[in-house]
């Protein structure tokens, strides 16, 4: 990963307690704080229309952490089973190793997605190549992956999502089945897992030629007459739903 965050990850979890001489973080309440970023980055997403949904998360998990009370309540509530280990403990610890990075991957595949689709949309023609080689020091978000994006930038300069560039497709097939196994062991196992999950998702739903939002755009002209398209012709449709189709 080599990365800002995983570096200080690294520092923190070793950082002993002077209190209890353990380890610090396991100390500290686990009641996020937010300075408003993400929120305005989720927000005007919504507003030019970019999916998002792992910086969505995020803010959301933060905003979740804040019900420390209830969720204790609810935690004794629905009492969880003990957490099964990994038969293959040292296997697992490798798909979990490439399911951050692959999570982590797709999280900077949305938000810059999100930059290409406000560049277009404020007429802002931000150079992607070069937002990303800037942050490659001194930024919050440098990381050793901002160099293959450089270089997928530097090829395409008009590459709408770099999950696209065949480069870095190679990497994501690589890894693809350690996120799924890793998000499976989350949910069979009750582990809260949003981050993995979310990116996850957002990598099927983008990978999938035919989704089954043609039955919500059904349901959207059968209450509200928003009419809809079909696959097989031009043109725009309304049928009237409650009339038998003979």
């Amino acid at each position: 990963m080599n990365s800002f965050l995983i570096e200080i990850t690294r520092d923190i979890i070793q950082q002993k307690d002077d209190v209890t001489k353990g380890f610090l973080v396991d100390n500290i309440l686990d009641k996020a704080g937010a300075k408003g970023t993400g929120k305005w980055t989720s927000e005007e997403a919504m507003e030019i229309g970019v999916s998002i949904p792992t910086i969505d998360i995020a803010v959301t998990s933060r905003i979740l952490s804040a019900y420390k009370d209830e969720r204790v309540k609810a935690s004794q509530l629905y009492a969880k089973e003990e957490v099964k280990t990994p038969e293959n403990t040292e296997l697992f610890i490798k798909e979990v190793g490439e399911a951050l990075y692959l999570s982590t991957l797709i999280s900077y595949a949305q938000g810059l997605a999100l930059l290409v689709k406000a560049s277009e949309e404020y007429q802002f023609e931000i150079p992607l190549k070069d937002v990303v080689k800037i942050w490659r020091g001194g930024c919050i978000i440098r990381s050793v992956l901002l160099e293959k994006f450089y270089q997928a930038y530097s090829k395409y300069e008009n590459l709408s999502n770099i999950l696209l560039d065949q480069e870095i497709s190679e990497i994501v097939k690589d890894k693809i089945s350690s996120l799924r196994k890793t998000a499976a062991f989350a949910v069979s196992n009750g582990i809260p897992s949003l981050g993995i999950q979310s990116a996850l998702g957002y990598f099927e739903a983008y990978t999938t030629a035919s989704l089954p939002v043609n039955l919500l755009q059904a349901q959207r002209d059968y209450f509200g007459a928003h009419t809809y398209q079909r696959t097989d012709r031009e043109g725009v449709f309304h049928t009237s739903w409650q009339t038998p189709n003979n």
